[in-house]
């Protein structure tokens, strides 16, 4: 029995919901000896632009980026199951976004939820520079 069910493929934009400036905290890797870095997403309509700490910007863009939304289950980790709209965004193997809004350091915020490829860990995109990695543990039915 599949949850997921398709909303819209190969839109002409990229969706309004994740447009804008994006920022991610990614901790440090002992096992990949990496250093932890704030990675930085510009998604405008027609174009993304991705940089990772200080190295080169990596660009998507074109007339029509490849886009595509979603509808399926997502529950945080103790709560119940809500029905949420997956972004996907960008070309190959690129990570579903979920727009959301979370309590951040007392604030209501606008996030993101970054999908994971195994597991239960949601990264958090903030529209403001993080000083430490957010995120929040939750499943999603497939």
């Amino acid at each position: 029995m599949a949850v997921s069910q398709p909303m819209k493929a190969n839109a002409a934009t990229v969706q309004r919901a994740i447009r804008g400036t994006w920022f991610l905290k990614v901790p440090a890797d002992p096992l990949l000896h990496t250093k932890s870095y704030v990675q930085e997403t510009k998604n405008y309509a027609h174009s993304i632009k991705i940089k990772a700490g200080n190295s080169k910007v990596f660009v998507i863009k074109g007339r029509h980026p490849a886009t595509n939304t979603y509808k399926t289950k997502f529950r945080y980790k103790g709560g119940k199951f809500h029905t949420v709209t997956v972004n996907v965004a960008g070309q190959g193997d690129t990570q579903g976004l979920i727009s959301t809004h979370l309590k951040i350091n007392g604030k209501r915020q606008h996030v993101l939820l970054g999908e994971p490829q195994n597991g239960n860990k949601f990264d958090v995109f903030t529209h403001f520079r993080p000083t430490k990695h957010y995120f929040v543990r939750g499943y999603i039915k497939y």
